[in-house]
């Protein structure tokens, strides 16, 4: 009998792991460059770096790159702060008050708005789907 518990307490202890992993925003995963698609072709636009913990982002103003600002990760309600309307489902983000770089699962809907790419920016003026480099 005792085997048989323990079998079941091992297996138990590895599903909640397996799903406290999940639930980890994985924020690094963001960085790196991001399009927009303007006229049917990519146009650079967002960049995530990050030193140690701390990301940063940057916006591409022409040729160049503006001086990156420090973001913190954001989720469902950094984000919802953002679109002033509830938002679920993101697994990975960094922003700030204004803007955030979201990782949502293709498909991913939020009203009229897809994430076909499930890369986009939430900003006061609504999601704009990004296309990671």
């Amino acid at each position: 009998m005792k085997p048989l518990v323990l079998r079941f307490s091992l297996i138990f202890a590895c599903l909640f792991l397996v799903v406290l992993s999940g639930c980890k925003k994985d924020s690094a995963s963001l960085v790196g460059a991001y399009s927009v698609e303007e006229n049917g072709a990519l146009k650079e636009f967002i960049r995530i770096t990050r030193n140690g913990d701390t990301y940063f982002l940057s916006e591409k103003d022409g040729i160049s790159w503006l001086v990156p600002l420090e973001v913190a990760t954001a989720g469902d309600q950094e984000v919802s702060d953002i679109l002033g309307t509830p938002v679920t489902g993101i697994s990975a983000g960094v922003g700030n008050r204004q803007v955030a770089v979201v990782r949502v699962p293709p498909g991913w809907k939020l009203g009229t708005f897809e994430s076909k790419t499930g890369f986009w920016l939430a900003s006061a003026l609504g999601p704009i789907e990004l296309h990671k480099n």
